[in-house]
């Protein structure tokens, strides 16, 4: 698990690795679709507008796929909701959602400009799978659609030797502590206004630079300010040093708050575990988080992955020996959803709450019915080509005389 990449110089931009994962996803797609539709003499630049198109209306359906399906438990709670329902630093993505969000996106734009919708969903469907590929690889290392314990019976072996374990604060973690698989030392609890849950890893893992520095800011204002009075306690530097101390201490409260910092100092009145006469450091709850792992569970996000691969080489192959438009595209429609409910059966993070599957199950029974239904209406009421094919091919300029 490793949820950031690398840190931006200068800037202090963390880059997220499941975010770069999806840019990588994205513009590899939007290349080798653009390399497919030169060789078939359809129109690069065209396809480059429905990537785009797709990217938007796929990330703005997979996040409203997400709020509806975790509205109650995640969102509504919370005070700055709206905030958070746009916020997909960390995830939150459902790519059965985006999936129906970029085609019917793309279907309706080359309506209006009148295109052939076949040949570019056909153009399109091997970068689809390609892209959700790297951004699962993106999910593993951010540590988010885990699968199930995979532990040898009667232990907490792992059972294959590819089961992996995600370290203290992971969702896979807390999950199995909530479940009681695991358990969490004491001082590691919260008791303070994230009362009875574990301390975040991410307040466990700030740096005491970041930990002091906006209090010893503010200690530094006092102090100028303390200067300021001494020469002129009316002046306009000293109302100017007040409002900007108020300000400082109105944003050091809620960013303690954020980043749980009173429930990390109670977490600190614990004795030592290894000199009972003072408390416990920092590093020493570092050291306990560390040796917190989850049991070991199936690698969900790589088994998707190579499935995802493979179908886009599949669909890839299709796509140059089809005979009728439309096909590679009704082929993702029927083998991504065989492939997304059984990894769904292994996977451990979604509740099984819609007619007795989880929702990503039950939308893939209804997008597999769809795309046998397609292939149906395609070899009894569709000709081979569309008949908007050849308008997707460029004009050629006539040769000077």
């Amino acid at each position: 698990m490793h949820p950031e990449l690398f840190t931006l110089p200068v800037l202090g931009i963390g880059v997220k690795t499941y975010g770069f994962c999806l840019m990588v996803g994205f513009l590899s797609a939007v290349w080798l679709a653009m390399r497919r539709a030169a060789r078939v003499k359809a129109d690069p630049d065209r396809v480059i507008d429905l990537s785009f198109l797709a990217l938007v209306f796929g990330v703005g359906g997979a996040r409203l796929f997400y709020v509806i399906h975790y509205w109650k438990t995640d969102f509504a709670p919370l005070k700055n909701v709206w905030f958070a329902v746009i916020d997909i630093r960390q995830g939150g993505l459902e790519f059965l959602g985006g999936f129906l969000g970029a085609t019917a996106a793309v279907m309706i734009y080359l309506a209006i400009k009148r295109q052939s919708i076949r040949l570019y969903l056909d153009i399109l469907a091997p970068g689809l799978l390609w892209g959700l590929a790297i951004g699962r690889i993106g999910c593993f290392f951010n540590g988010c659609c885990f699968g199930g314990v995979c532990v040898a019976e009667g232990t907490d072996q792992a059972k294959y030797p590819w089961a992996v374990e995600f370290p203290y604060g992971s969702p896979a973690h807390l999950r199995q502590w909530q479940d009681r698989d695991v358990t969490i030392p004491a001082e590691l609890i919260s008791m303070a206004g994230n009362a009875g849950l574990p301390l975040p890893a991410a307040t466990l893992n700030l740096s005491v630079e970041a930990r002091e520095r906006p209090q010893r800011d503010i200690d530094d204002l006092k102090t100028a300010l303390a200067e300021a009075k001494e020469i002129d306690a009316d002046s306009a530097e000293v109302r100017a040093l007040n409002s900007e101390i108020k300000s400082k201490e109105a944003v050091l409260v809620a960013w303690r708050k954020k980043n749980h910092l009173d429930a990390l100092e109670m977490a600190q009145r614990f004795p030592s575990r290894e000199h009972p006469e003072r408390k416990t450091s920092v590093s020493e709850l570092q050291d306990l988080a560390a040796q917190c792992h989850s049991l070991p569970v199936h690698p969900t996000q790589l088994y998707a992955s190579v499935s995802a691969f493979l179908m886009s080489g599949l669909l890839s192959a299709v796509f140059y020996v089809r005979k009728r438009h439309g096909i590679v595209i009704a082929l993702a429609a029927v083998l991504y959803p065989i492939s997304r409910f059984v990894i769904e059966m292994i996977r451990t993070d979604n509740p099984h709450d819609t007619l007795g599957l989880t929702i990503s199950q039950f939308v893939s029974v209804l997008v597999f019915a769809g795309g046998v239904a397609f292939i149906v209406v395609i070899y009894k009421w569709m000709p081979e080509r569309s008949p908007r094919a050849d308008a997707a091919r460029p004009v050629e300029e006539p040769e000077a005389a």
